[in-house]
């Protein structure tokens, strides 16, 4: 494995003018497909702080390069020590014990490989699995930290009841080393402040995309799917994970119109019992399947993709707080390839789906006859306006609005510890600013 020198005192200064900060982004996977962890890191390094993405693989340790320039190092999964320590530390037997150290290790491996190669100003941790490790950065580096929370962790959707008290035990035992939270809506920031009081107020980041052009569908959908042109899309694209809904759809597709195709975009568990609809198409005139499944897209090539949907499904199951709070990535996806949205009557995505009109939402409890009603009555005229009002969507929630909450918490925080020092001119206009204001 290649280590990467140390940042010296030199890598603070930039020719644009800006203020850079050492930091180390703290994440439980292997990184190259983790969205938000990659756009987050991407914002800062744009700004000039110096930002290395620290995380883990099964395979070999791993160093390399991302395109933008942002260094990426992934420490060995190996936890061939879970057993030992637990004997090491006679903790009680059982799987709640197993968990706890297996997470507890994992986060040490990660720590362990930032020590070796960076000097870190701010650490920034995403998700719980690293914050077990969150008094080790305190002591080896005296910075504060970040904790980037994307969900629930304690009320995950199926999660099983000895997981839950350990997630929530990291976050108990580590809350107090936190000096920057950062979720993702006010539903969410909502349950941790009651929850865990001693964390910072919480600075919302959602899963928005970066801003984009809308470009003209090429026809890439309807032909990998095998329908005709005019043919309108009911669009699931991503995981086929339980509780996504997807059992509803399926069974609404035997009530939609024969001008409505479902299409599933993804992969995952329930890929079979998707491919056995898929499959059947004896009611159903050539090019107007009543389901049909494509690949899964690049995430570079997916908004044109997307793009051929006429709606694009959020059918989340009310299973866990998790899952009732969720904003996930799809809520901005979808209008910003021009679709607009089927969503389950969840309260942070009927806040987006109403207040800008881009969509409809049915009872969480998905009644496959209210959903296929829900689409059956989509006229032509209605799904143009939704499709305007992505548009509008698009413009005022991208990344590019975003970020500036990301990058105001890390000047905030920079400036409480000492960690920027404004260039001379700064100084100077921060004093006329004060004398005209006096």
């Amino acid at each position: 494995m290649t280590v990467a020198p140390r940042s010296n005192s030199s890598a603070r200064s930039t020719a644009r003018g800006r203020y850079i900060i050492r930091i180390a982004a703290i994440v439980h996977n292997a990184v190259r497909h983790d969205a938000r962890v990659l756009k987050e890191a991407a914002s800062l390094k744009a700004r000039g702080h110096d930002v290395r993405l620290f995380g883990l693989t099964p395979d070999e340790a791993d160093v390399f390069t991302l395109p933008n320039g942002i260094p990426v190092h992934l420490a060995h999964r190996d936890l061939s020590d879970v057993k030992p320590r637990i004997q090491r530390e006679e903790l009680p037997r059982g799987r709640e014990s197993s968990i706890w150290t297996s997470f507890r290790t994992q986060g040490d491996l990660i720590f362990n490989e930032v020590r070796a190669t960076f000097e870190p100003d701010i650490v920034h941790i995403h998700d719980h699995l690293a914050l077990t490790a969150a008094s080790q950065y305190k002591e080896a580096f005296n910075c504060p930290i970040i904790w980037d929370a994307h969900e629930i962790y304690e009320d995950l959707a199926s999660i099983e009841d000895v997981r839950a008290v350990v997630n929530a035990r990291i976050i108990h035992e580590n809350v107090r080393h936190v000096d920057g939270f950062i979720t993702l809506n006010q539903s969410i920031a909502d349950f941790y402040s009651k929850k865990y009081p001693e964390l910072p107020a919480a600075v919302l980041l959602p899963n928005a995309v970066e801003r984009v052009a809308q470009t003209q569908y090429d026809g890439r959908l309807h032909r990998a799917a095998g329908l005709n042109p005019d043919q309108k899309i009911l669009l699931f694209q991503g995981g086929y994970s339980p509780h996504r809904g997807i059992p509803a759809l399926l069974e609404a597709s035997h009530l939609l119109r024969s001008d409505w195709s479902l299409v599933f975009m993804g992969w995952g568990k329930l890929e079979e019992e998707i491919r056995e609809h898929a499959n059947d198409r004896a009611d159903r005139a050539a090019g107007r399947a009543r389901v049909a499944m494509v690949p899964s897209a690049p995430q570079d090539e997916l908004l044109s993709w997307t793009a051929g949907a006429s709606l694009g499904s959020i059918p989340y199951e009310n299973t866990g707080l998790n899952h009732l709070y969720c904003s996930p990535n799809k809520l901005w996806e979808y209008p910003a390839a021009g679709v607009p949205i089927l969503a389950s009557d969840m309260p942070e995505m009927r806040l987006k789906i109403h207040q800008y009109s881009i969509g409809l939402t049915v009872d969480k409890e998905l009644n496959p006859s209210e959903i296929a009603t829900a689409v059956n009555s989509i006229g032509d005229d209605l799904l143009a306006e939704m499709k305007r009002n992505c548009g509008v969507y698009s413009a005022a929630e991208n990344w590019h609005v975003y970020q500036e909450r990301l990058l105001g918490l890390y000047l905030d925080i920079g400036r409480k510890k000492g960690l920027i020092k404004p260039k001379y001119r700064q100084v100077w206009d921060d004093v006329i600013s004060r004398v005209k204001g006096a």
